[in-house]
């Protein structure tokens, strides 16, 4: 997204989504990483604003959610080994 001609990041939200749809277990550790470092930036814009109560307990939830994923990531490498990238799919 750009304001301005300025380029923003992508909101916190949208990668937490990527990050919890994410099927590709090579790309799962970079969605996860990405989405924690926005949750964290926004974390620390907001925190000495009262108002944003609602949102730091979304972003509080979210970075819960994706502790649990990476556990689940870290489970099935110990169990399956290293992911492999999936092949892509042709379109049409």
């Amino acid at each position: 997204m750009t304001t301005d001609g300025v380029p923003r990041p992508p909101d916190w939200k949208d990668l937490y989504h990527l990050a919890v749809v994410e099927l590709d277990p090579a790309k799962l550790t970079n969605r996860i990483t990405d989405a924690r470092n926005a949750i964290l930036d926004r974390i620390q814009e907001t925190i000495s604003v009262a108002a944003h109560y609602q949102e730091r307990q979304e972003l509080t939830d979210s970075l819960n959610g994706l502790r649990v994923l990476q556990q689940e990531y870290e489970r099935r490498v110990q169990q399956f080994g290293e992911p492999r990238t999936l092949p892509r799919r042709k379109a049409g």
